[in-house]
């Protein structure tokens, strides 16, 4: 009878993974392939590589399409217990998420930078906190918030999440603001940079620290100069950019031990058991990834191994975000209010512009390779 029911219950998951695997493989195999194609303003690719319409995007909006429209609002119970697996594929893809870095790269940006971005990072993410706090927000919202914006955007919210019970609504919300000033930034940043007469390092080093989300980072400093190459403005942005999300599971530790502070207090237990029993174990794999590939014990970059491993993390996170997007009910993000919203903006562009006042100020015009 055992055997049976946990056969049973797999096989009620295959109805709503279907549509989640399904969706992916259409929007990866086929739709952003040929939006990458399409030419719009006289540029190629402009759905994807300006509005950053990929197909890690529209899994999200897909997965609300399917809730509040095709669903009515509701995930039907033939479909539940295949999107009730939408954590389980998140945590699998923060912890190959760490196969993406390296420790030694933090050597080859020297002091000042590694002082600037720790300050950056936990600075803005500390801000946050007490800002949400005076505005009377939720303290999930205020923590995926802080993550998101101290660190670098979907990927911090995301790790965060679990630790702090956020709603899915709560990361909506983040991922919203993220890409939604990310996309500003991206057509702003490269002309301030021009007018400031700035350098492709000081662009670099100003981009890998203002802008939220990683993928516009990358197409930022592309848009201040188009070139692959050592000393190039995506060489220091995209150095700057990974040592900010290697402070990823620092920053989870910190936010995820502020939430439960708060929580101990009221259920009077102590904090390190609430630490023990909270704080999502899956970020110490993403450590353990992370360590495994400053070791190259996953192969050197370029490898077959790591191809494989990215090619299926972005399946994985793909899947995931399927999921997560029909966890979102747009009637919830109404009901939340523009405290949200405008907590991300405040922090987000106070980040930005101070940023941008201490590269000029501190940061020479060379960099070091």
């Amino acid at each position: 009878m055992e055997d049976k029911n946990i056969f049973g219950k797999l096989l009620a998951i295959v109805p709503g993974l279907a549509i989640m695997v399904g969706t992916l493989f259409v929007l990866r195999v086929y739709v952003e392939p040929w939006m990458s194609q399409v030419t719009l303003f006289g540029y190629k690719g402009w759905l994807v590589k300006v509005m950053s319409l990929n197909y890690i995007v529209m899994s999200i909006l897909l997965g609300m399409f399917y809730r509040n429209v095709l669903f009515g609002g509701k995930i039907p119970g033939w479909a539940e217990d295949g999107f009730r697996t939408t954590r389980l594929f998140i945590k699998i893809g923060v912890i190959m998420l760490g196969s993406l870095y390296t420790f030694d790269k933090l050597l080859k940006v020297g002091g000042v930078a590694i002082t600037l971005i720790v300050a950056f990072v936990f600075g803005t993410a500390i801000f946050i906190l007490w800002l949400g706090k005076r505005l009377n927000a939720d303290r999930s919202v205020s923590s995926v918030m802080a993550a998101a914006c101290g660190v670098c955007g979907v990927s911090a919210s995301v790790a965060t999440a679990p630790g702090v019970r956020a709603k899915p609504v709560d990361l909506a919300l983040c991922i919203a603001t993220i890409l939604g000033f990310g996309i500003a930034s991206m057509f702003v940043s490269p002309y301030i940079g021009k007018l400031l007469n700035m350098s492709d390092y000081q662009f670099g080093a100003w981009v890998g620290t203002g802008i939220l989300n990683s993928g516009q980072v990358l197409a930022t400093c592309l848009a201040f100069n188009p070139i692959f190459a050592p000393g190039t403005a995506v060489a220091y942005g995209e150095i700057w950019n990974v040592v900010r999300v290697i402070s990823i599971p620092f920053v989870v530790f910190f936010i995820t031990a502020w939430y439960w502070k708060n929580e101990a207090a009221v259920e009077r237990v102590s904090l390190s058991s609430i630490i023990a029993s909270k704080f999502p174990i899956f970020v110490i794999g993403f450590v353990g990834m992370t360590a495994l590939s400053s070791l190259h014990i996953l192969g050197a970059e370029g490898s077959e191994t790591l191809r494989v491993i990215r090619e299926v993390m972005a399946w994985v996170f793909g899947v995931g975000l399927v999921g997560l997007g029909a966890y979102i009910d747009v009637r919830e993000i109404k009901a939340a209010g523009g405290t949200p919203l405008k907590i991300g903006l405040i922090a987000g562009l106070l980040k930005y512009l101070l940023a941008l006042i201490i590269i000029l100020a501190f940061i020479p015009k060379e960099g070091a390779f």
